[in-house]
């Protein structure tokens, strides 16, 4: 079942993607505005620094099947059409769907016959149905469901991980014809090996259930890696992605507010999740930190929120979460503030570290990032400030962890890459003008800081 497939977008998502198929034994075109990712690719490299998703380009690469291009010319022969380009939301968190119309109409002129169209960029329920295929149709003068089909593949990654990657994390899928979620379900699970399931005739729960091996490797039960599982509508499909992650912004926005809690009565919450965690069933865990970034779990909730309102209903849970999680930065600024007056410093005019640009540890993507709110803040009450992400150096103002500590007053941790953290708690702090830390991920332990005279909050931690 060897296809010509195209992948329109080569980022976290479509990247990964490609190279897979070309793996798997696909011709893969992958269309990009980037030419300098082009370029990359093309030479066998990922321009995405994630060891997974190198691994995957040099193996594309070396089968000759996997090209990248900005010229949507070369995309014309394609059966299948994957859509893998950015979903952001603007600056009133409103979803931005103009990279997805560009995407439209950059492959409507070669859409034939018999086609695959599958949206893998995240949107709210109803986009594929009222945005999507109507522009398709108005640009082809074609019918979804009878001369082409349209189908949702929310994409699941977890960029950072060596064990969920592209190449085993099960998928769902909705289309608006029968024979093109089946058409759809085919090719992902002859990219995934696994099997196919059809949600509509299974009754039982098919959550997967982890277990550890003798030898300590993870087993995982129910859903087999790389499966994919049929859903019953398009709209169902669209609404998987934005409403796991709005489950995640939901708990993260409580905690954060139990940190806050346990800040007042004096209480660990790290220890006290940790825990609840014991309990087998019923919870994340998850934990509290300085905000909550990143392209799924800061935008998902405000497409299903914006799907929501639309449709006459203010989802106030939602709103709460967003409100909880955005004021993240504010919070973890005002401990490094009230530390600073516990030391007799103001913070104006103090030299502050701020230690991460990245959204999460490990990847060097910062879309969405807490950093750019602690900084605005930070500037904005008149701290001195000094940048440093090992992973990304676009903001960064020192060239090493030492430089910016051999000046900082005041560390304020946004993101705990591991070189960093682990070089971080090497360091003889005694001897350095370091007087506050504020552990906006928990990832130190206070008496380790404390103990070298330096002051330390973690969130919801003391």
């Amino acid at each position: 079942m060897n296809k010509k497939v195209c992948v329109i977008g080569l980022g976290y998502v479509g990247l990964p993607l490609a190279a897979l198929c070309a793996i798997k034994g696909h011709e893969i075109i992958g269309l990009d505005t980037n030419q300098h990712a082009v370029d990359i690719i093309n030479r066998g490299f990922a321009h995405i620094k994630d060891i997974e998703v190198e691994r995957l380009v040099k193996s594309g690469h070396m089968t000759g099947r996997l090209k990248a291009t900005t010229d949507a010319n070369e995309i014309a022969s394609s059966t299948i059409y994957l859509i893998c380009v950015p979903t952001p939301v603007d600056r009133n968190n409103d979803p931005d769907l103009m990279p997805l119309y560009s995407a439209v109409d950059r492959i409507a002129p070669f859409l034939k016959k018999e086609d695959l169209v599958v949206v893998e960029s995240t949107v709210f329920p109803g986009t594929c149905e009222q945005e999507v295929i109507p522009r398709l149709e108005s640009l082809t003068f074609m019918k979804a469901g009878e001369d082409f089909h349209v189908a949702h593949c929310p994409e699941r990654i977890n960029p950072g991980d060596h064990f969920w990657t592209s190449e085993n994390i099960p998928r769902v899928i909705g289309a608006t014809s029968e024979k093109g979620v089946k058409q759809a379900a085919e090719f992902y699970a002859s990219i995934l090996g696994g099997g196919i399931f059809d949600v509509r005739s299974i009754k039982s729960s098919m959550n997967p259930k982890f277990s550890l091996n003798n030898d300590g490797s993870l087993s995982v039960s129910q859903v087999p890696l790389g499966s994919v599982t049929m859903m019953r509508s398009i709209r169902d499909a669209e609404a998987v992605k934005a409403m796991e992650n709005t489950v995640r912004d939901v708990n993260i926005a409580f905690v954060n507010e139990l940190a806050k809690i346990s800040d007042v009565l004096g209480l660990d919450v790290v220890d006290i999740i940790d825990g609840m965690a014991t309990k087998p069933f019923g919870k994340g865990p998850f934990y509290p930190g300085v905000g909550v970034g990143g392209h799924c779990i800061a935008v998902d909730p405000e497409w299903l929120k914006a799907a929501s309102k639309k449709a006459g209903y203010m989802p106030e849970m939602i709103q709460l979460a967003r409100s909880t999680n955005n004021g993240m930065p504010e919070y973890a600024v005002s401990l490094m503030q009230n530390m600073l007056n516990d030391r007799g410093l103001p913070l104006k005019g103090t030299q502050v570290l701020v230690l991460g640009v990245a959204y999460k540890k490990n990847v060097d993507d910062s879309r969405e990032s807490p950093f750019y709110e602690v900084r605005d803040l930070l500037e904005k009450k008149g701290a001195n400030i000094d940048v440093y992400d090992s992973w990304i150096s676009i903001e960064n103002t020192v060239k090493s962890l030492d430089e910016g500590l051999k000046k900082a007053k005041a560390v304020l941790i946004v993101t705990e890459h591991s070189d960093v953290i682990s070089e971080l708690k090497s360091k003889d702090l005694e001897n350095l003008p370091l007087e506050v830390l504020v552990d906006g991920r928990n990832c130190l332990k206070a008496e380790d800081i404390r103990s070298q005279g330096v002051s330390y909050s973690g969130i919801g931690r003391k």
